[in-house]
């Protein structure tokens, strides 16, 4: 199955496409191969895409002013990507994205997608289903991070994504669940935190 067969299957998930959406998202998309580390999106420029990644998986961070330290923020994998800011009003992206391992990427300009609204009815449905996805998947991890102690945040991510400990580094995961390094070292391999 094709990238593009992959991406119309997923939007298809949330509500049927019509044939001339379809036809509009395959006149309007890029596919590229990008290595792994790519920038899809850069602190401080305005979102111009939205990407989907057949396979792989893309980490959301910014840069602590303070510290000068990057805080992971998301994880994305084989989905659709949306910049968490910026996209709709046009604004500086408050964060990154960068890929975790070489992925097969599409992309969709703002563009093309400010028409897919007035253009293709189901638009509508879909892009609140995607919303609400990822307003609940961003509520159960902020839930996780807030209510849960270290051990069990770091158990519960193992379970439910256990690809993310082979493709990211210990210090981005211990920042996306909110713990030092020594505390998820500590778990991860039984030694005493420093």
């Amino acid at each position: 199955m094709s990238a593009f067969d992959h991406f119309t299957s997923h939007l298809a998930s949330y509500h049927p496409l019509s044939k001339p959406l379809v036809e509009y998202l395959m006149a309007s998309v890029k596919t590229r191969e990008l290595a792994k580390g790519s920038l899809l999106l850069t602190q401080g420029s305005v979102p111009r895409d939205i990407w989907y990644l057949k396979s792989g998986g893309a980490r959301v961070y910014r840069h602590d002013p303070q510290t000068g330290e990057e805080l992971t923020i998301w994880f994305w994998k084989n989905e659709l990507v949306l910049p968490l800011d910026g996209i709709q009003g046009q604004l500086p992206s408050t964060t990154n994205i960068a890929l975790l391992e070489p992925a097969t990427v599409i992309s969709l300009s703002h563009v093309h997608l400010k028409y897919l609204p007035q253009l293709f009815p189901e638009y509508h449905s879909i892009s609140q289903a995607i919303l609400e996805t990822l307003t609940r998947n961003l509520s159960e991890h902020l839930d996780l991070i807030q209510h849960t102690d270290s051990a069990e945040r770091y158990q519960l991510t193992l379970e439910r994504n256990h690809q993310l400990f082979q493709k990211s580094s210990l210090k981005d995961i211990a920042s996306y669940l909110g713990m030092s390094i020594s505390t998820i070292k500590h778990l991860r391999y039984g030694q005493s935190p420093q």
